[in-house]
């Protein structure tokens, strides 16, 4: 059995200019996933995706593959699943494809193992990604979706919405090719604290994370 990782890394960024370059308590913010990746000890390649020069640097003195970033994937209308059927098809010696993201930086080795595991091991998953379970009150489209405003359940007893916490997915290769898709027919799901869901898309999440790493480090 085999398995890679693919960790997409662009250069540019529309909602925070130079995101995957900003400093996060001390460190850049693509640094944190790809050291993290590294010390899970778990997959036999790991590629970073970029069209940055540091970036590439960076990953060749790890030891680590790289590959030139498409054109049509740097565009803001690509999106997750669009680069891990790529990388499939360009890369279809492994029996599961990984994908880990830079704006998920405390993301840690211990989870990504774990959630790696669980679905290299089981005969019964054809795919996994890391989430969130909450138990809260949700609306869409103005309705309540998982509970009755007439009658109030205690929050431990709701039924819990899963989120994706788009920190990490993991799929077969026989379910990559027939779905072309980061998740299969029948996913794990791998819960992780709120700390390792972290996952930076804005201005406000950069500052959220910058104080949450501070009080989990005591810095």
């Amino acid at each position: 059995m085999r398995a890679a990782c693919f960790i997409p890394i662009k250069a540019n960024s529309e909602r925070v200019p130079g995101k995957n370059f900003r400093i996060l308590n001390g460190k850049k913010l693509y640094e944190y996933i790809v050291a993290h990746a590294i010390e899970a000890a778990c997959f036999d390649d790991i590629y970073i995706d970029t069209n940055s020069e540091e970036i590439k640097d960076y990953a060749l003195e790890r030891g680590l593959s790289v590959i030139d970033r498409l054109d049509t994937l740097a565009q803001n209308t690509a999106n997750g699943n669009d680069l891990l059927v790529y990388h499939g098809k360009q890369y279809p010696q492994y029996d599961y494809y990984f994908q880990l993201f830079a704006t998920a930086p405390y993301l840690q080795p211990e989870s990504i193992r774990n959630c790696f595991e669980a679905l290299v091991s089981s005969e019964e998953y054809d795919s996994c990604f890391t989430a969130l379970q909450n138990n809260s009150f949700y609306w869409l489209n103005h309705m309540p979706i998982n509970y009755r405003p007439g009658i109030l359940p205690r929050s431990q007893d709701m039924v819990p919405v899963v989120e994706e916490t788009t920190g990490m997915y993991g799929i077969s290769k026989d379910s990559l090719g027939k779905y072309q898709c980061r998740i299969g027919r029948n996913p794990y799901i791998y819960y992780v604290s709120k700390f390792e869901a972290v996952d930076i898309n804005t201005e406000e999440d950069l500052l959220i994370a910058e104080y949450i790493g501070k009080q989990y480090w005591n810095m």
